[in-house]
């Protein structure tokens, strides 16, 4: 998914842009797709 709104990353600290891929980790943060804790699975 991509951000709709400016943010921050709860993992790296590092800001979410809008327009940058985002996913929720397993506390249901939003987080840059890349640091996501969760493995992403293919259908």
């Amino acid at each position: 998914m991509k951000a709709r709104f400016n943010g921050k990353c709860v993992e790296c600290n590092g800001p979410i842009k809008v327009g940058k891929e985002i996913v929720k980790n397993s506390k249901g943060n939003w987080v840059h797709k890349f640091c996501s804790d969760i493995e992403e699975e293919l259908p």
